[in-house]
């Protein structure tokens, strides 16, 4: 893994050092939104994502990458299209929303985890 990692981060700067900026953004942009859709579908096809809110949460921000990652290529890829703005707020209130979630989800395990901490240390809540 860690081998991986670093090949990736020399593959970043090996980018960024030859591309210019537009080139550079497509090829940057283009391999974010294909890993962010990879780790969705191995998320949702090999793991148990909907047991936890957690689990959902993290699917849920996810696919909004993927899908906000997905509307700023595509007009490089594909040309302009009817309701690109539109489609494209659409695609960012749902990852506003999904960070919110997010959020509320890890409030609520915080609060739970302190709550049952103080029950066992005898401390009443």
């Amino acid at each position: 893994m860690k081998f991986i990692m670093v090949l990736a981060t020399l593959a970043g700067l090996v980018i960024v050092g030859l591309f210019n900026p537009e080139t550079e953004a497509r090829v940057l942009l283009t391999s974010m939104t294909v890993l962010a859709w990879c780790f969705v579908v191995l998320y949702v096809t090999r793991s148990p994502w909907r047991a936890t809110q957690g689990g959902r949460a993290l699917l849920y921000t996810s696919a909004a990458i993927a899908l906000l990652g997905t509307q700023l290529i595509s007009v490089w890829w594909f040309g302009d299209y009817r309701f690109r703005a539109e489609i494209r707020s659409v695609v960012v209130i749902l990852l506003i929303l999904t960070l919110l979630y997010r959020i509320l989800v890890l409030f609520r395990i915080q609060q739970n985890a302190r709550r049952e901490a103080l029950l066992d240390s005898g401390r009443e809540v």
